[in-house]
This record gives C-alpha cells, sequence and structure tokens, in this order.
C-alpha cells in the first residue's frame, strides 16, 4: 500500500481549538491504557538516552501529551530510569499540558510558545522524541526534523502507533464507535466534549477521519531509512517495526543518536 499525503483535519489552521482538544484528549486516554506495546521501544529509547547521558525527553508536536507521561512511568518502572519531559507543540495545547504537568509533579513541564520540530530552538535541550505525529510531515519536512536533531547533535527517536495496514486502518475508523464508549472516562469532564461526541458527533468523526489518513501517512522501514540517508556518517540509526504476540499493530520506530556524543 503507497503512502499517501493526505490532509488531516487538525493539521489545519481553521481546525476549532474545541475539536482539536477533542481528538487529542481521546488519543492521549486510548495511548495511556496498555503497556504491552511500548515496552520493546522503552528498552531501546533508555539504550540510547543512557549512552548519551540524557535524563530529558524534549516532546515535539504533543498534542494533549500523548502517550509521554506513560512512557516516563516505564522507564522508571520497567528500566530504573529516572528521566523528565519538555512538552513543546507548533499548536501548543496549554491546558492539556498544564493537566499533564499537574498530574507528574516535578517529571513534566511545557512550552508555551510555538516549537517548529524542523527548527528547534538550542535552549532546549534534552532527546528529542515526536509520539505519533512524524506521520504528518511530508518526506521534505520528515528529513528537516531529522536533519535538525543530525545538526545539534541530539538524540531522536519516532514512535508510531498506526501503520499501512489493514487491521490498523479498521482500528482507527473504529473510533466512530470508540469515542463515545471511552469520554466518560476521561478527564476533566467537560460540557462541549459531551456535547461534540453525544448530541453533534464531531469528535468522533473527526477521530476517525483523521485516524484513517495517519494509517495512510505512516512511514514505513523501508521509508524512514530512506529519510535519515545521507544525513550523517556519525549517526547510529535503529528504526524498525515492533510487534506483541497476540497483538496484530505494528509499533513503527527510529531512534538516531551521534555515535560519539558531544561533551557540551
Amino acid at each position: 500500500m503507497p503512502r499517501l499525503q493526505l490532509f488531516e483535519l487538525e493539521d489545519q489552521p481553521w481546525f476549532p481549538k474545541v475539536l482539536r482538544r477533542g481528538v487529542t484528549d481521546f488519543l492521549a486516554y486510548v495511548w495511556s491504557l496498555s503497556d504491552d506495546r511500548y515496552s520493546e521501544f522503552v528498552k531501546r529509547l533508555k539504550g540510547a538516552m543512557e549512552a548519551m547521558g540524557e535524563t530529558q525527553l524534549l516532546d515535539m508536536a504533543s498534542g494533549s501529551a500523548g502517550p509521554v507521561p506513560k512512557l516516563l512511568e516505564m522507564l522508571e518502572s520497567q528500566e530504573g530510569y529516572q528521566a523528565t519531559a519538555l512538552l513543546t507543540d507548533l499548536y501548543p495545547e496549554v491546558s492539556a499540558f498544564e493537566k499533564a504537568k499537574a498530574a507528574n509533579p516535578g517529571r513534566i513541564d511545557y512550552v508555551t510558545t510555538p516549537v517548529d520540530a524542523t527548527a528547534v530552538p538550542a535552549t532546549y535541550k534534552g532527546f528529542r522524541i515526536m509520539c505519533n505525529s512524524f506521520h504528518h510531515l511530508p518526506p521534505d519536512l520528515a528529513r528537516k526534523v531529522l536533519a535538525d536533531a543530525v545538526a545539534q547533535r541530539r538524540g531522536i527517536a519516532i514512535m508510531e502507533l498506526v501503520e499501512r495496514r489493514g487491521p490498523a486502518i479498521a482500528m482507527t475508523a473504529a473510533a466512530l464507535i470508540n469515542v463515545p464508549l471511552t469520554t466518560p472516562f476521561i478527564r476533566p469532564i467537560r460540557a462541549d466534549r459531551l456535547a461534540l461526541t453525544y448530541l453533534m458527533p464531531l469528535i468522533p468523526i473527526a477521530a476517525a477521519f483523521d485516524g484513517v489518513v495517519s494509517c495512510l501517512r505512516t512511514y514505513s522501514v523501508e521509508e524512514m531509512r530512506e529519510l535519515t540517508h545521507g544525513l550523517s556518517d556519525d549517526y547510529i540509526w535503529e528504526i524498525d517495526r515492533l510487534t506483541n504476540p497476540g497483538n496484530p499493530f505494528g509499533l513503527m520506530m527510529l531512534i538516531g543518536r551521534p555515535a560519539t556524543p558531544s561533551k557540551a
């Protein structure tokens, strides 16, 4: 199945903020439910962070913080590695960031101003990570994200929980059903979320549409390898599709770091 550079609603500047928040809150809740899919990725992430002496994740295109709190929790519980995270986004969802910070005191902080993942200010340190957002970028911008990390000699990790395969496409389309089923469990309860889920179901429709498009835009292992080609002879790249027994969905991942980390 070829990769299609279609559009997602939440990428559009005109997309209402209340709907964007509804979709990202749903995704953050779903991503927080399971440890199994993250286990091998967390193990590899810890190895790369440790090799660079990094204890902070610089989360780019954070949305509503997504799986970052879960990754921090697993780094500590599974790998015995304590880390913090700084959340950034081109369109910062400050209320969601504040919620994540309050739930993880001393472990999560955020930036309130826009941060472009293709040109990250050097003042923002840490091991860069993009969770379920890399597929939003066309190849030229995706390569710029990787190139910027290489230019600043930063580690970078890409994690995608969707892929261009039938089961993943079917599961994301099921957001039409899953959003109404999970909404009562998403905190805090918001009147606008309830109205736009049950009275005028725009959040389920948007989540399903963007979910299917996300699958069709996700980069394969071979395509991610091509994006790294020629960026640096001094970088170690791990690119893989991770699977778990009994789980039909793969986790697409890329982890890159300098072979000889800078002392600066």
